[in-house]
């Protein structure tokens, strides 16, 4: 009987530190909002008075601009890789919302392109002009916490120039601010992972919510239960603290979209008029796995289109 006893104690703690090596070796995944928040924790957070829009500080770093050639359903424009460094610069936490929005609104009596011509696009099987639809009537039911959309280039920077008059210098970001906060120090083709399949967690994006609408679709195989834009701050944020980076509405870069842009990455590429094709980023509600990566870039023909799936968010510069 003793013998058995002490057998069965050695097994114990054999078995005990057989399973902490093993965890020395390949600990355990933490929780996204653990991992997140060891990052969060150094980012600094500012919240602009009038709005209300909350900023987190981007800090000052490098990293690879691009997609290697290995990575899936990477596109011609995406490279070549090419190493990028930038100054510490402030970001919006969300995509603009409807309530932000209406507050520059409501102080300067702005309005949007798609109110004063009378249209926007929306898609419904396939993009169509439909009269009507603005900021305020989107084409479907949205709250004040929902990204802004049906918004121009030109909508967009009319905002940041109000806001720039107040206090702080306000802008869209360039592409390469852009994917720089997307990554968030990491360099896959997602902030979370390279499994699309994981995207529902982190992104508002084409799922089996949308396929139940649009049957032939190729979509991402999980469910995030939302058809169009989703309130803005319903998924895991990336390490820098920043929500729905990818998925919910395409965001507008400040620069011109130039197919060839990397391999004269020293030059600036600035919008120039309304026939100039403007880089947008980030994807949305509609966006298939492809698109949903902090690599790819897209644009639209002209910088006054506005449409059901494209908003934006802001950056802020102190002033010296």
């Amino acid at each position: 009987m003793k013998k058995r006893l002490l057998i069965a104690v050695y097994i114990f703690w054999v078995s005990l530190l057989v399973y902490i090596f093993m965890r020395l070796i390949h600990p355990a995944a933490p929780e996204p909002t653990q991992a997140i928040s060891k990052i969060n924790s150094f980012i600094d957070t500012w919240t602009e008075p009038v709005t209300k829009i909350r900023f987190r500080q981007m800090p000052k770093g490098c990293f690879q601009m691009g997609s290697s050639l290995k990575e899936d359903s990477r596109g011609d424009d995406e490279g070549p890789l090419h190493t990028v460094c930038l100054e510490a610069f402030w970001m919006s936490e969300n995509e603009i919302t409807v309530q932000q929005f209406s507050r520059f609104i409501q102080e300067t009596g702005y309005q949007t392109q798609a109110e004063k011509e009378g249209y926007s696009w929306f898609y419904d099987g396939e993009w169509k002009k439909r009269g009507g639809l603005h900021w305020k009537n989107p084409g479907f039911v949205q709250t004040d916490s929902h990204p802004v959309i049906h918004v121009t280039y030109h909508d967009a920077l009319a905002m940041a120039q109000w806001l720039s008059a107040m206090n702080r210098r306000y802008s869209l970001p360039t592409e390469s601010q852009w994917e720089y906060a997307c990554r968030a120090g990491t360099n896959c083709s997602r902030f979370f992972g390279d499994n699309s399949d994981d995207s529902c967690q982190y992104a508002n994006v084409a799922d089996k919510a949308i396929k139940q609408k649009y049957t032939a679709w190729t979509v991402h195989s999980c469910n995030d239960s939302f058809q169009f834009t989703a309130p803005v701050g319903r998924f895991f944020p990336n390490q820098f603290g920043l929500n729905d980076i990818l998925g919910n509405v395409w965001e507008w870069c400040l620069n011109i979209y130039v197919h060839q842009a990397y391999l004269h990455p020293e030059k600036s590429y600035a919008v120039h008029n309304e026939r100039t094709p403007v880089a947008i980023r980030g994807g949305s509600w509609y966006s298939r796995p492809q698109f949903i990566r902090c690599a790819n870039r897209d644009y639209v023909a002209s910088s006054a289109r506005r449409s059901a799936d494209l908003g934006f968010r802001l950056v802020m510069y102190l002033r010296h």
